[in-house]
């Protein structure tokens, strides 16, 4: 006699027994993913109101530095303005009121010097969430104040200079520009404008993807 062995399971009842198993696993994968499209959009959201936040931080920075360095270029100055500069031996009433009349635009920025590191301690945080190439209005912004500061001291070094060549008198002539006592739109104007529209190319959109997402 042969052993008993009892009829396969049919294909369609295997099935059935696995059933169970495989919505399980696909309810799991689709929890998944969904989490993780939820951490995504967290995640997004929160990096998009940070860089706003810095964007609205920075702009407004900008605007102040940009009046700042206006201050610092205007060619009349109050009383006593300039007289914190050292005194030359021999120097004359005259040089003197000449020569403090150059450095109450260095005055001016030294006066600010507190707001330029504020703005300097931001670059890092700017450029990490914007960038290194986004952040280069503020390399050209604290070059221009170098450059108004550097341009005030030439004028005072060079002030009795017996050098009468044409390059110094060009040079003298592009110093006094920078310190705005040329009038006119000139190259120190170009570059804030630039400057200005730079950081605001990058800093506006951020501002309105945030308000996007509230």
């Amino acid at each position: 006699m042969f052993p008993f062995c009892p009829p396969p399971t049919p294909w369609w009842k295997d099935l059935l027994l696995a059933l169970p198993g495989v919505v399980t696993a696909g309810a799991a994968l689709g929890g998944l993913g969904i989490a993780r499209a939820g951490l995504d959009t967290w995640r997004r959201e929160t990096i998009g109101k940070r860089k706003a936040e810095l964007a609205e931080a920075v702009l407004a920075d900008f605007y102040e530095a940009r009046d700042i360095i206006d201050h610092a270029r205007e060619p009349f100055g109050a009383d006593g303005e300039g007289r914190t500069r050292e005194r030359g031996e021999g120097e004359t009433e005259q040089d003197s009121n000449t020569l403090d009349s150059y450095f109450r635009h260095v005055e001016r920025l030294n006066n600010r010097s507190e707001f330029f590191a504020k703005l300097r301690a931001r670059l890092y945080q700017y450029q990490a969430l914007f960038g290194v190439s986004a952040s280069r209005p503020f390399d050209q912004l604290l070059k221009i104040r170098v450059d108004i500061i550097h341009a005030a001291r030439r004028l005072i070094f060079y002030h009795n200079s017996a050098d009468h060549s044409d390059r110094l008198n060009q040079e003298r002539v592009k110093w006094m520009e920078t310190l705005g006592l040329t009038g006119g739109y000139g190259p120190i104007d170009q570059r804030m404008e630039e400057l200005m529209r730079a950081i605001e190319e990058t800093c506006r959109p951020a501002i309105r993807e945030r308000e996007g997402l509230e």
